[in-house]
């Protein structure tokens, strides 16, 4: 086997690990995403019924109109969903599952610029490669166990979304027209001529 071969297969191999990586990380945002979500939406939705009871029961106290026994329902509803937000804290929770799904979005953003700029420029030492690789799936890691997520979040998420979840992560040729009308070659060939 020559150098070249070596080379080649090393790359290969890296390539197929980032594609992994990638993926993993892929999975990882969206469930992340999706938990924070849902904690903002049960912080919120606890607020609405809190604010509502406490508006009947102002009702009910101010004028009369409601029966005692509703009324004693409400408060004990209120004194049940401040204990449980207390408990589950949605609001701490959201924000700290979110901020994990930024922190795998990031590295998700970093191994398709390692991919697309590194690995696939033949110009690059495969020592270099690497490490860097080494490194990106080493903060992966330290992510995972930073903070633990259940799998219901990704059988939710597979089952909803399902093969969906990559085309939000790819970008179309329609997309890349309008985002870039010039496009890659036009510039290349205007600078060669100034």
């Amino acid at each position: 086997m020559e150098r070249d071969d070596i080379d080649l297969d090393l790359r290969k191999r890296i390539y197929k690990r980032a594609l992994e990586e990638k993926n993993s990380n892929i999975w990882n945002f969206k469930r992340y995403y999706a938990a924070a979500t849902y904690w903002s939406w049960i912080g919120v939705g606890a607020d609405i019924l809190t604010a509502i009871a406490g508006a009947l029961l102002t009702y009910g106290l101010a004028w009369r109109g409601l029966p005692t026994w509703f009324m004693v329902s409400l408060s004990l509803m209120v004194g049940v969903i401040s204990i449980s937000k207390g408990n589950r804290k949605p609001g701490q929770r959201s924000e700290k599952l979110h901020s994990v799904g930024r922190s795998y979005h990031r590295l998700y953003d970093q191994i398709q610029d390692f991919i697309e700029l590194d690995l696939k420029d033949d110009r690059s030492d495969e020592d270099m490669l690497r490490e860097q690789f080494n490194e990106l799936a080493s903060e992966r890691h330290d992510l995972k166990a930073e903070a633990k997520l259940s799998g219901i979040w990704y059988r939710w998420i597979k089952w909803r979304r399902g093969d969906e979840i990559y085309e939000e992560a790819a970008t179309t040729d329609e997309e890349r027209r309008l985002l870039d009308p010039e496009g890659f070659d036009d510039t290349d060939s205007e600078e060669d001529e100034s």
